[in-house]
């Protein structure tokens, strides 16, 4: 799927996302002209996503490869829209939601489903599964047990699971905007390890592998707890949440697997034969933990 070229981030809204805005309000104007604001909106929709993450969403060569991307995109043809993607950090996630004329309809960004996040978004989820784990250099050897992890320089972003997770106390946690940035710091020698999602993780080792400094995710090593990663919608929208949970209740049966295997090839080899048990969630999951029930 391609898109038009992004501009890099900014902490100032540019008016193009102000454009953005006043295009999801005319959309939720229009949908509630046609009945009342809920069903799947038509046309172009913006999605806030994250950029920079490479299996997940990648944006290069001005075009968006990942399984985040494929996942939008499986969901657009079944509801009728036109996805497309514009960059989100993982601190502004609610904000992209947020009012009565939101920059984004959906946030698809690794967005981990918790009780805190809940209160201020519906999510309709989850499509992927995963436990936190460490990204350190291939040749380094000092992180090979929970204990190893004392006293060590680790990296993780702000407004992610992985900055409130418990880490020993004698960790230094270093935080950046963006992972991107805490991988380019971990190849430097700056930090000892980067911590977040083990799936996530297997990402950038796919895409350093032929770097000069490769990488790769730590074994058996994990804190913090398990994320269920879920589409986020705003609140009051309960027939929109039921259309998105049904049919990715479906992509989860149909199509979850054979994407995993084209964007994520490193976590597949990281666990031949178990990598579906270990990272797919029960279709039945999605009545549990989707904000929209019955």
């Amino acid at each position: 799927m391609t898109h038009a070229p992004r501009r890099p981030r900014s902490r100032r809204p540019s008016p193009h996302r102000y454009a953005r805005i006043a295009a999801a309000a005319l959309l939720s104007l229009t949908a509630a002209a046609c009945g009342g604001g809920e069903k799947s909106p038509t046309g172009t929709v913006y999605i806030g996503g994250k950029n920079d993450q490479p299996g997940f969403n990648l944006h290069s060569q001005h075009t968006d490869r990942g399984f985040e991307v494929d996942l939008a995109a499986y969901l657009g043809e079944r509801l009728g829209f036109t996805p497309r993607f514009h960059d989100v950090v993982s601190a502004e996630r609610e904000q992209e939601l947020d009012g009565e004329s939101p920059a984004s309809e959906l946030v698809i960004a690794t967005y981990s489903i918790t009780p805190q996040r809940d209160e201020q978004v519906d999510f309709v989820g989850p499509y992927f599964v995963t436990k936190q784990g460490f990204l350190v250099r291939e040749d380094y050897r000092d992180i090979r047990s929970e204990k190893d992890v004392e006293g060590k320089v680790v990296c993780t972003v702000a407004g992610s699971t992985s900055a409130i997770a418990q880490l020993p106390a004698d960790t230094t946690p270093h935080i950046e905007i963006d992972y991107s940035t805490c991988v380019r710091k971990l190849q430097q020698g700056d930090v000892d390890a980067v911590f977040t999602d083990e799936a996530l993780l297997y990402g950038y080792v796919e895409q350093q592998k032929s770097s000069k400094v490769p990488l790769k995710v730590v074994p058996d090593v994990s804190f913090g707890t398990i994320n269920r990663y879920g589409v986020g919608l705003r609140e009051g929208r309960p027939e929109f949440c039921a259309e998105l949970r049904e049919a990715l209740r479906k992509y989860l049966t149909k199509e979850w697997a054979s994407d995993v295997k084209v964007q994520l090839p490193a976590l597949v080899a990281a666990y031949p034969g178990d990598w579906e048990n270990r990272f797919r969630p029960d279709p039945q999951d999605l009545d549990v933990y989707s904000s929209c029930k019955g």
